[in-house]
């Protein structure tokens, strides 16, 4: 009898330490602040919970993918919405000038200020607020020209495969912008290119929360970086191709100010800081993708697409020079005549 008893209870302790095939499922919730995008893990994992769930369904441990596709739902909708009441604005002051009796007019400029430029405006407020307790030693490295050691190779593995709440909720919000933007692309005819270019930039936001890694560099490729391109659509109203046709006579010192923020903030985060934290990411990735680290196996395919779309999109930046350049010789031929 005791031989029994103690035979049973070693079969229930055998099957209490034995990891749970069937893990609970969290429940569906809308996550609607920073704190909502809190680790459902613990910091220090030493029973690798994480390693037990599939990685497109739970990412580095953040809130599923079930809870995320609700919340992208939402804020695709609050986009629409946001966007149409604009449109009920601009229409209500469009005795200003008769170029907003135009409807299109309105439409181009409720799409590039509500959709556009408040998406990116929120992703890059979400990377300034949060710089320093994400990726505050690249700031510092930076800071110093590459003279601190404040990214040591030792500290790879942390930075390609640690969670970030803040990281998550700004890609959230940029993956929800590239579904609300492939929409417009294609309603808009804006054409091929930018359909490729929604394609790239929401799988590269999406396989970064799902499976999930390099939190720690998604604040700049997604924030801070697109900081000039929020700048750039407030400009694009007054493109005669994507904007408003007249609207630089209506407002020209709008214009020549947009056009100087814009290049201004093209050369610091695009010209600048971009080889800086490329070169870093592709170092770190490099490593990442030789590395033993539990997490590293189930995300190598996701690695090697994400260094294939920085590698495209660091290249365009080379064209994105010439065209500045060439349109900003156009733009001052026009002002001397």
């Amino acid at each position: 009898s005791t031989c029994s008893t103690q035979s049973h209870r070693t079969n229930n302790e055998t099957t209490m330490c034995r990891p749970s095939q069937n893990p609970i499922k969290p429940p569906l919730r809308l996550l609607l602040t920073q704190e909502s995008f809190n680790a459902t893990l613990p910091a220090k994992d030493d029973s690798n919970k994480l390693l037990q769930h599939s990685p497109y369904r739970y990412g580095l441990g953040g809130p599923d993918s079930m809870s995320t596709m609700l919340t992208v739902s939402i804020k695709v909708l609050l986009l629409f919405t946001l966007e149409h009441v604009v449109r009920l604005i601009i229409h209500k002051f469009s005795h200003i000038d008769p170029i907003l009796h135009v409807e299109r007019n309105r439409h181009i400029l409720a799409r590039h200020l509500a959709v556009d430029f408040g998406s990116l405006a929120i992703c890059g407020f979400i990377a300034v607020k949060n710089r320093h307790t994400v990726c505050g030693e690249l700031i510092t490295h930076m800071k110093s020209w590459g003279k601190s050691d404040s990214m040591s190779d030792e500290e790879t593995e942390r930075r390609v495969f640690t969670y970030h709440p803040a990281s998550q909720q700004m890609m959230v919000w940029f993956f929800a912008y590239q579904v609300k933007n492939m929409y417009d692309t294609i309603y808009w005819n804006d054409g091929i290119e930018f359909v490729i270019h929604h394609i790239f930039a929401g799988a590269a936001a999406w396989g970064g929360m799902f499976p999930g890694c390099c939190h720690f560099y998604a604040l700049f490729y997604f924030g801070f970086s697109e900081l000039s391109t929020a700048i750039l659509c407030l400009l694009a109203n007054f493109d005669d191709q994507f904007g408003v046709v007249g609207l630089e006579k209506v407002f020209p010192k709008t214009k020549i100010v947009l056009g100087a923020l814009f290049v201004t903030s093209f050369i610091v985060c695009r010209c600048i800081m971009w080889p800086f934290v490329t070169h870093h990411f592709f170092k770190d990735t490099k490593k990442a993708l030789a590395s033993t680290h539990p997490l590293a196996a189930s995300r190598k395919n996701f690695l090697h697409l994400l260094r294939f779309c920085c590698f495209g999109l660091s290249l365009i930046q080379f064209f994105f020079v010439a065209m500045i350049i060439q349109t900003g010789k156009e733009e001052l031929a026009k002002l001397m005549s």
